[in-house]
């Protein structure tokens, strides 16, 4: 679902007018949503894994928890993952069943594994022994039986940014093998209260080649051999998410490809694993489904830079500052000149790493040109502040 321009004016598919939308918005930056985007990569996505084993995909929310594109992953049948305990609040209150809430996070309170333990939801991912004891002592108090998934660690270090990578020692998230035997007794324990379930693992984002996620799924395999031969009733495994899209550039068949790669190296990697498959997907389902909106309010040439300063910067897209990531930006009003302009595109933060991009080729901008800051449907308006007392900016959703 490109981004093309019709009559002159840039369209999110042949029928979202962007220009219209940010006139309606009255200049102000907002997001733009495409649901059909998101419709087309879960089907490729669920139809790239179809096996053996019992296939279940969970949202991983915090990408975007925008409410029309959670009724949107409701109506396709995929439950959520969570990691607090707003989003699990946020969850049921937009349609999703107890049964369809997976809790994940390092540092989950006692209010928060209340709520998550009250409602009996799906599976608590766990990343810690102390975590687990928590979890059992308030199943006791309460009488429940809670089921638990070891959040593990396999060691292996994908090709991503480091802020992103999470399958590493050195990373707070998860635990290695050694921690199993300490596991193992903390549930003895709890027997009428804590219920291992299965395995999980996340070992990063933004994942465009797939090897070291293969090999963290055998490692993840081969954990969950030994605990059902110790007797423990393993039916799920959860494979996390992580995979990206290729941010530079406007192909989809790039990310379809990836998505395609991704169901084979599973289905290979798991060709004789015949219970429930877990996966988390966020960023490839959402990232290419939203554009940032803003419009120029100063052009300002120095004798070294030409700076495009918008009415949006990191306090609405904090990728750039914080990964030093990418994003495609286009003009709403198409110019046939072939020239370009390179352009610092800042905004109104008073931080020095309010960019959204940094010597970018634009055709010459004015002021009160409108800009789309493209694939920004992941960690865009789910990571955005307030900070220097800015608004929020609005959401549209098509």
């Amino acid at each position: 679902m490109s981004l093309e321009f019709h009559q002159g004016r840039l369209f999110f598919g042949k029928d979202i007018d962007l220009t219209e939308i940010l006139k309606k918005n009255q200049g102000h930056a907002c997001y733009v949503y495409h649901l059909q985007v998101v419709k087309e990569r879960y089907q490729s996505l669920v139809g790239s894994l179809q096996s053996d084993y019992q296939l279940k995909v969970h949202y991983a929310m915090k990408a975007n928890a925008n409410k029309d594109i959670l009724k949107t992953f409701k109506e396709m049948g995929s439950g959520v993952d969570t990691v607090s305990g707003g989003e699990i609040a946020i969850a049921l209150d937009n349609g999703f069943q107890a049964s369809d809430v997976i809790f994940s996070g390092v540092a989950k309170s006692k209010e928060e594994l209340a709520l998550a333990i009250e409602k009996g939801i799906k599976q608590i991912n766990v990343e810690s022994p102390q975590e687990l004891i928590r979890i059992g002592e308030m199943a006791k108090s309460v009488n429940k039986k809670v089921a638990v998934a070891f959040r593990m660690n396999p060691e292996v270090s994908p090709e991503t940014h480091p802020y992103i990578t999470t399958g590493m020692s050195e990373n707070k998230f998860g635990m290695d093998k050694s921690f199993l035997p300490e596991l193992l007794r903390i549930l003895r324990r709890f027997p009428q209260n804590l219920y291992l379930r299965g395995l999980t693992m996340h070992i990063g984002s933004q994942l465009l080649e797939l090897t070291a996620l293969a090999e963290g799924i055998q490692k993840l395999r081969s954990i969950y051999h030994d605990l059902g031969v110790l007797g423990f009733a393993m039916e799920s495994l959860d494979i996390g998410g992580g995979v990206g899209i290729h941010y530079k550039n406007n192909d989809d068949e790039e990310d379809f490809t990836l998505i395609q790669n991704y169901g084979a190296m599973v289905r290979e990697t798991l060709k004789d694993y015949r219970g429930e498959l877990i996966i988390e997907p966020g960023r490839v389902l959402v990232g290419r489904c939203g554009v940032l909106l803003c419009q120029v309010e100063y052009i300002k040439q120095t004798p070294y830079k030409s700076f495009a300063i918008v009415n949006t910067g990191m306090h609405h897209l904090i990728r750039p500052a914080l990964y030093q990531a990418s994003h495609r930006i286009l003009p709403l009003k198409e110019q046939k000149e072939a020239s370009k302009k390179l352009y610092d595109v800042v905004g109104p933060i008073c931080e020095s790493s309010d960019f959204l991009a940094k010597n970018y080729p634009l055709p010459k901008l004015k002021q009160g040109d409108g800009l789309a800051i493209c694939d920004s449907g992941a960690y865009g308006y789910s990571m955005a502040s307030t900070y220097n007392a800015h608004a929020m900016p609005n959401e549209f959703s098509f």
